[in-house]
């Protein structure tokens, strides 16, 4: 019997990893595409025109309101370099004027998102930050240098 509950669970292993995606980052495969060839070449503003703003808001937008305990509005830059994006900017209220964070008093609003082969995820975020501490982004998140550099 245990002979037999071996031999079945090394076939289904087997079968298992003969059966799994190859997910291998080849250059020039649609996996490399996704991960490695985004549509920023160098450090962009994303114009407010332009959808993915408006998604990476969305993103961001309820996070914010639960801090502020009201809705929001952005006003600031929103950079994007590779498959990262970074905003730098203040949240406004509906008669735009800025939202004030107690914690700190500030209405500093910071933001950064990566682009996997889901879509853009939002990966860290703060309302109110006194000090420059995404300058550590790119070690903590591997984000390009050149994003931070760009403000």
């Amino acid at each position: 019997m245990k002979t037999a509950l071996t031999t079945t669970l090394a076939l289904l292993m087997l079968f298992t990893l003969t059966n799994a995606q190859d997910l291998q980052a080849t250059k020039g495969s649609e996996f490399w595409n996704q991960l490695y060839d985004p549509p920023f070449q160098n450090p962009k503003e994303i114009p407010a025109s332009n959808p993915l703003r408006k998604e990476l808001f969305n993103q961001l937008r309820p996070k914010l309101e639960k801090i502020a305990k009201q809705p929001l509005l952005f006003k600031g830059k929103l950079k994007a370099y590779r498959n990262w994006a970074m905003f730098m900017g203040e949240g406004l209220d509906q008669n735009n004027n800025p939202v004030v964070y107690d914690e700190f008093e500030s209405t500093s609003v910071l933001a950064l998102w990566l682009r996997t082969t889901d879509g853009w995820k939002l990966v860290d975020y703060d309302g109110g930050s006194t000090d420059a501490y995404f300058v550590i982004w790119p070690e903590q998140f591997g984000t390009p240098v050149e994003l931070i550099k760009s403000w």
